[in-house]
């Protein structure tokens, strides 16, 4: 084995020849160089050995060479100042031979032997780096699977005497090494071994395990403080909680309470901290109470702010919260109770509708027949669902410039049909200087949804001889007389043979056109939007389902349905308490209405002119759009088109056709959603 050599200059020496030899425990030869102002010191130690006839151990502990470390002797002796001015003298010179140090002991086991020699230097260090990759416990099953296979069957020692100890013959590749070389090629300590050794003549061939294990920690909790916790939120739920009367859908366990989206763990933490501090109770850390909290009570939620909930659900917490007797409480709980079964009988009732409509389009024959003429095609299961969708604004950049939002672009309404036996959702485009009234005004009301549905079923419609329709509860849009009237007008008209409307309950509304419209949104603010023909294509290719419709265009043309048919039809009386409305050829003038699920149909006749009269009326007549106002179009101009890229400005906001004032245009009224 080669000696490692260290450069030093002529005070160091001086330093380090006054070590006792004796102290260091290492032999000293000084031996001066050439050169008078560089001097070598070679050091090597000694190797240790006793000699024992009880335990014949002593052959395996070789002690690997280990590097001593000159600047930490230089310092103990010449100060820090003379340490720090050979620091980067001594630091160049001995990088190499660290380097050189570092390789050798990874083939070198130290034995005056050289037991590692005979093996090839790449399978030692292959299985060095095989070892290092191992886990503990994997690792401590090798080496003890090797100690038990190198065990000296004998139990006496080479001197005839009693053997005290269990003695191993370490072995690699067939061939015997020293107790230091099985250490490097394992990569194991001495102390490590020791005990592995141990526990094998104590336990057997069995993985150790920690002495820590199963012990109960010195900082572990109590039962007093978990149950401090628990009590606490016990108190604080029923103070600020909102108990269910039921547990959430596909979910076991006790009803949820919701505390209050203004609350949160921080603040309710801080507040049993408080309630703690002259009770002489340990008031554990804020992660520690969120465990408790999870592990013990987690039926106590915090209720999120876009929790959607109806009026009706937040009428009943309030008053099973503000109850003061059991009998108050019992009863608000029971009426909540009846309001969560009736909204799950109506998503029920929408889901079997949708999987009737699948199911029967499945059957259909005649589905990729071409079929013109209404109500040609034998299906009587079609369900659609129809909504608007929450407006978009143009121009519309993935990196949104800060200025627009304190500003009114250019407004496009959004309503969608889907038809949800297919899946595919038409999704109507109306910009503002499109809608009936001016500035898009009137893009919400009867006519515009009246006028859209009649498009739908004309071209994008099954032709089907009966369907089913469902709807929020908006009485602007949808719950009127005009589209009660427009539905019995298509039945007495011939263009179907049954139609069945259910209004969803208000505040669950939820369904498979809002999905779409999900979809859409998604793509559209990922993408940049100028024109509608962008927009047209980013509706075609948010989802396969979604299909854009302009308006103008395709046929499509708003009518005067409110006038016409108040001609010819009166109102449904009571109409907001009313669920579920069924228009047929049989009873034609006639809808058939019930309140709820459980309740019978009865018929209330809606026409008051004669059929031959209504039929003789035809359509009612077309609605010209009057477009953008003259400050409109100057607040386009001047506001929004120098956010527009230069190609898109003259299509998105074009020069006005008359000039208005540049003070009017700037105060022009955004357009209300």
């Amino acid at each position: 084995m080669s000696i490692p050599t260290f450069t030093v200059d002529a005070s160091l020496r001086e330093a380090l020849t006054e070590l006792d030899r004796e102290f260091l425990g290492i032999e000293v030869e000084i031996a001066e160089s050439s050169d008078d102002s560089d001097r070598e010191l070679s050091l090597e130690l000694s190797e240790l050995s006793s000699s024992s006839d009880e335990d014949s151990d002593d052959r395996e502990d070789h002690f690997l060479a280990e590097s001593l470390d000159v600047d930490a002797v230089a310092a103990s002796y010449l100060g820090e100042e003379s340490a720090q001015a050979a620091e980067p003298a001594q630091a160049a010179e001995a990088a190499p031979v660290e380097a050189a140090a570092a390789e050798e002991i990874t083939v070198n086991c130290g034995c005056s032997k050289k037991c590692l020699d005979k093996f090839d230097a790449e399978d030692v260090r292959l299985l060095q780096l095989n070892i290092a990759e191992m886990e503990k416990g994997e690792k401590e099953l090798v080496i003890l699977g090797l100690l038990e296979s190198s065990k000296y069957s004998t139990d006496t020692t080479t001197h005839g005497k009693k053997r005290k100890k269990q003695w191993h013959r370490y072995t690699y590749q067939g061939e015997e090494v020293c107790a230091g070389g099985f250490r490097l090629l394992y990569n194991i300590g001495s102390k490590q071994l020791k005990n592995l050794k141990k526990h094998l003549e104590e336990n057997g061939l069995v993985p150790r395990t920690h002495g820590n294990v199963g012990r109960k920690p010195k900082h572990a909790l109590s039962y007093d403080t978990v149950s401090a916790v628990v009590r606490f939120l016990k108190t604080y739920t029923e103070r600020f909680g909102i108990p269910q009367p039921a547990p959430t859908r596909g979910r076991a366990g006790a009803p949820p309470t919701y505390l209050p989206a203004s609350s949160t763990v921080t603040s309710i933490h801080k507040c049993y901290v408080t309630s703690l501090e002259e009770s002489g109770i340990r008031a554990v850390g804020y992660h520690t109470f969120r465990s408790v909290w999870l592990d013990c009570l987690p039926n106590i939620q915090i209720m999120t702010p876009r929790t959607d909930v109806c009026s009706r659900c937040e009428d009943f917490r309030r008053r099973i919260q503000e109850a003061r007797t059991e009998p108050e409480k019992s009863a608000a709980c029971d009426a909540f109770k009846q309001h969560l079964d009736a909204t799950q009988a109506e998503r029920d009732y929408y889901r079997q509708a949708t999987l009737k409509a699948r199911a029967e389009l499945d059957a259909c024959t005649t589905l990729q027949q071409q079929l013109s003429q209404p109500c040609s095609r034998d299906l009587h299961h079609p369900h659609y669902t129809f909504d608007f969708a929450q407006n978009v604004a143009l121009p519309q950049s993935a990196r949104q410039e800060g200025p627009l939002y304190f500003k009114a672009p250019r407004k496009v309404q959004i309503f969608g049909v889907n038809n949800e036996a297919v899946p595919q959702q038409v999704n109507y485009l109306i910009d503002e200087s499109d809608t009936i009234g001016q500035d898009g005004k009137s893009s919400h009301g009867p006519n515009a949804v009246a006028s859209m549905l009649h498009h739908f079923f004309s071209f994008y419609g099954l032709q089907e001889k009966g369907c089913l329709l469902h709807c929020d509860n908006c009485a602007g849009q949808n719950k009127n007389r005009t589209i009660v009237a427009y539905f019995c007008w298509r039945v007495i008209m011939g263009l179907h043979d049954r139609i069945e409307l259910s209004f969803m309950l208000t505040g669950h509304t939820r369904c498979l056109v809002d999905g779409c419209f999900g979809l859409l949104k998604q793509k559209f603010r990922r993408s940049d939007c100028y024109t509608m023909g962008q927009l047209v294509a980013v509706v075609n290719e948010s989802a396969s389902c979604n299909k854009a419709q302009l308006i103008p265009g395709s046929g499509l043309e708003w009518r005067a349905w409110d006038t016409f048919l108040a001609q010819h039809f009166k109102p449904v009386k009571g109409i907001r308490k009313i669920q579920h409305m069924v228009f047929d050829t049989a009873k034609p003038g006639i809808v058939s209405v019930k309140a709820s699920l459980d309740d019978t149909y009865s018929d209330v006749e809606v026409l008051t002119s004669s059929k031959d009269a209504l039929v003789a009326a035809g359509m009612p007549p077309v609605l010209q759009a009057p477009g953008l106002s003259e400050q409109r179009q100057q607040y386009l101009y001047n506001q929004i088109r120098p956010h527009v890229p230069e190609q898109f400005q003259d299509e998105l906001c074009p020069k006005p056709a008359v000039h208005v004032s540049a003070s009017a245009a700037t105060s022009a009224s955004p357009v209300e959603e």
